[in-house]
C-alpha cells in the first residue's frame, strides 16, 4: 500500500512532463512554419540501396569555407577574435600585431597614437575562416562596409519572452517573404535571426534616420 502513493506521484510527474513535451512541440511547429517549412513528418519511404545513393551528405573544408563568407560578407581588411579573461570577462577584438619597439621607443604621451599608427591588422582569409569552423578561434566579421552598407542583418531576443518574440518576428518575416533563419545564443537564454541578402543594404539617410 505503501507503494501506491509514490506511483501516483511517478504518474503526476509523468503527465506533467508529457504536457511541457506537447507545449514545446506546439512552439516548434509555429517556428517551422513561420520559416516556411512543413511541420508535418515526411512520409516513410523504403532505403534505397547503397549502390543507388550519390547524394552527397557532407561539404569538403573548401566548400563550408565559401559557403561560411558567402553568408557572412563583410570587410576583407580585418575581422575580429574573441577573447575571454580568467574572471570571465569576454568580448571581441581586431586581429592584429603590435609594434612593440616602436611603442616602447616613443614617449609616454606619444605612445597611444604610435600604438595605433604602427598597429598591422590582419585581413579576412580562408584560413582565418577555416580555423574558425574547425573550432581553433571564435572569429567575428565587420559586416558594415566602409560606405555603411552590409550584406546580412542580425536580430538579438534576449528577454525572457524571446521564444515568443522571435517566433512573431519569424512569422512577420514569413508574411513579407524576407527568409530568416534563427539561432539559439550562446548563453541559451535567448536568441538571433539572421537576414541574409545578395545586395547591400543601403545606408539610411541622415532625414529617414532622424539624425
Amino acid at each position: 500500500m505503501d507503494s501506491v502513493p509514490k506511483l501516483r506521484e511517478q504518474l503526476d510527474c509523468a503527465l506533467a512532463e508529457c504536457r511541457r513535451l506537447r507545449q514545446e512541440i506546439g512552439r516548434l511547429e509555429r517556428l517551422l512554419a513561420a520559416s516556411g517549412i512543413d511541420p508535418t513528418p515526411p512520409p516513410v519511404v523504403e532505403p534505397v540501396p547503397e549502390p543507388l545513393v550519390q547524394t552527397r551528405t557532407q561539404l569538403k573544408p573548401q566548400e563550408k569555407v565559401a559557403l561560411f563568407r558567402s553568408l557572412f560578407r563583410g570587410r576583407e581588411d580585418v575581422y575580429a577574435v574573441r577573447w575571454e579573461s580568467p574572471d570571465g570577462r569576454h568580448g571581441y577584438m581586431p586581429k592584429s600585431e603590435r609594434d612593440w619597439k616602436a611603442y616602447y621607443a616613443a614617449k609616454p604621451e606619444d605612445r597611444k597614437r604610435v600604438d595605433k599608427e604602427a598597429r598591422k591588422y590582419f585581413p579576412l582569409t580562408d584560413q582565418a575562416v577555416h580555423d574558425h569552423l574547425a573550432g581553433k578561434h571564435t572569429m567575428g566579421v565587420y559586416p558594415s562596409m566602409r560606405d555603411e552598407t552590409c550584406w546580412f542583418l542580425a536580430v538579438d531576443f534576449d528577454k525572457k519572452t524571446w521564444e515568443d518574440d522571435t517566433t512573431a518576428f519569424l512569422e512577420t518575416c514569413g508574411t513579407l517573404r524576407v527568409p530568416a533563419a534563427l539561432e539559439r545564443s550562446r548563453s541559451g537564454k535567448g536568441g538571433h535571426v539572421w537576414i541574409f541578402s545578395n545586395d547591400r543594404f543601403p545606408q539610411r539617410s541622415r532625414e529617414s534616420s532622424g539624425r
